[in-house]
């Protein structure tokens, strides 16, 4: 089972998310990504925002989880974790997501109005309803 761990940062009024355009489809994901071997999840967390938004977060705490199936039927299961921003620049990030060599189509970090969450395709939609009714 692939064990993932993602990202739920708030400012203010906003949410930060990625905006993905993969495949001709556009939708909007937590930050975050796979927790390596040996790796905690704070760890994991830390490591994944830095390279994705070039952010440093402090881990505060577990939110939510969620299990489901990718394609190919692989088990992953996904941890979400409040954070906080502790330094970096928004967009700077050094991960694979900024390769010009890229194949797995666009990656763009930005916020969001909380407002809007129910009008945006921000998956998984089982976390996106949890954090509407908060």
């Amino acid at each position: 089972m692939r064990i993932v761990v993602r990202a739920i940062i708030k400012n203010d009024d906003s949410l930060l998310v990625i905006k993905r355009i993969k495949n001709g489809e556009t939708y909007f994901v937590f930050p975050g990504g796979g927790v390596d071997d040996g790796e905690s999840h704070p760890i994991a967390l830390e490591r994944e925002c830095k390279e994705e938004l070039g952010l440093d977060v402090l881990v505060l705490e577990f939110m939510y989880d969620f299990d489901f199936i990718k394609k190919g039927n692989e088990p992953q299961k996904e941890y979400f974790y409040q954070c906080d921003i502790s330094g970096g620049k928004l967009g700077s990030g050094d991960g694979e997501e900024y390769s010009p060599d890229n194949n797995n189509g666009l990656y763009e970090p930005m916020w969001i109005k909380l407002e809007k969450l129910s009008d945006l395709d921000l998956r998984p939609i089982e976390i996106k309803n949890k954090l509407i009714e908060l």
